[in-house]
């Protein structure tokens, strides 16, 4: 039987196989904040890798990279490196569909042999301008749309582990091209696996990451995924979560997100402040002598912040916490029916935010709680 997962729920990135300063969030203090979820890369992934070897009980999930495999052919996945066999040979280059099924399938495969208790349909995000104007290239959205789709319901059509979740991943750029994504994916998943979209255990909706600083843009594009979905349907945004943010999503309709901007932070020697605090960030190449007002267990034992300048991966903890805190504001404040009463209380400081909220058209159903 599938456990269930709190909502909003924080997916910290884990770097595994692509190095870096990635702490074990998942273990118990002092090494870690004992936070059991966790988000892999199928493209960082060896063949010999397994969740269960980090912590017995850590709760992984494991995205596709898609993005990694269209924008970034530098990247192979992890493993067929000696092989010398390519997966793109430039940038933005549109594969071939046998080319693009394969990847689907050995990406799907690497997912169920970690372990991952929920996992993400390979995606073709849209080319970057397409975001913002719709009328941008239309041919290469069309086709990307496609792509999705196709190794949408090629992986529930070979998917061999049910109980591993599998979300759909969304892109688009206003409600008609989503519309014409879900038509296409539901065409699929008929021909495939002899499914219907209502069978989908869920959806995430991707390509925003260049986009994560319009937070206005951001609740645009889950309120209209909402408004085709439904509320029933579990959604997933990707790769734009940070504590600043994270009661925004909530409340545009996100159950799950995922956060790395608490490693990019720490790499820059960021220290997060709680939401609404001014400022938000401290920059801990200017802070000698200023004491830690958190009591996480990253901060409890340090004495001044400047402690925490050259340790990574502890000032990464923190920053964490930060953003584990915010996620949980926003689901108390659910749970007592004043989300958007935080959010106006959050945008008073906070312009963008201002912006972002008028975005909301639909809000989020009452706690059941």
């Amino acid at each position: 039987m599938q456990r269930e997962w709190p909502r909003p729920l924080v997916l910290p990135v884990h770097n595994l196989g692509a190095g870096g300063n990635t702490p074990p969030y998942w273990l118990p203090p002092p090494r870690g904040l004992g936070w059991p979820y966790a988000l892999f890369n199928a493209f960082f992934l060896r063949p010999g890798h397994s969740a269960s070897m980090l912590h017995p009980g850590i709760r992984a999930w494991v995205d596709s990279g898609g993005f990694l495999y269209l924008e970034a052919p530098q990247r192979r996945l992890a493993g067929l490196h000696a092989a010398g066999r390519r997966l793109a040979s430039r940038p933005a280059l549109i594969p071939g569909r046998e080319e693009w099924l394969g990847l689907a399938e050995e990406v799907l495969r690497r997912q169920e042999g970690f372990g991952a208790e929920a996992a993400f349909t390979l995606d073709a995000p849209l080319p970057p301008g397409a975001q913002l104007d719709p009328g941008c290239c239309p041919g290469a959205v069309a086709e990307r749309l496609r792509l999705t789709a196709e190794a949408a319901a090629l992986a529930y059509q070979l998917r061999a582990r049910r109980s591993m979740r599998l979300l759909v991943v969304l892109h688009h750029n206003g409600p008609e091209t989503l519309r014409r994504l879900l038509d296409t994916l539901s065409r699929r998943l008929r021909e495939r696996a002899g499914m219907s979209l209502d069978e989908v255990d869920g959806y995430a909706l991707g390509g925003l990451v260049p986009h994560s600083g319009k937070l206005w843009l951001l609740a645009r594009r889950l309120q209209e995924t909402r408004r085709l979905i439904g509320w029933d349907k579990w959604l997933h945004i990707l790769g734009v979560a940070s504590p600043h943010n994270i009661p925004l999503l909530y409340a545009a309709g996100a159950d799950s997100m995922d956060s790395k901007t608490y490693i990019i932070a720490a790499a820059k020697r960021l220290y997060y402040q709680p939401p609404g605090a001014k400022p938000a960030r401290i920059d801990l190449r200017n802070a000698d002598g200023a004491k830690p007002s958190c009591t996480c267990p990253a901060c409890s034992t340090a004495e001044t912040l400047s402690e925490l300048r050259s340790d990574t991966k502890r000032l990464a903890l923190h920053n964490l916490h930060a953003t584990l805190e915010a996620a949980h504001q926003a689901a108390k404040a659910h749970e007592e029916n004043r989300l958007h009463q935080l959010l106006r209380q959050l945008a008073r400081s906070n312009p963008r935010l201002a912006k972002a909220l008028r975005e909301i058209r639909e809000t989020r159903p009452p706690s059941r709680r």
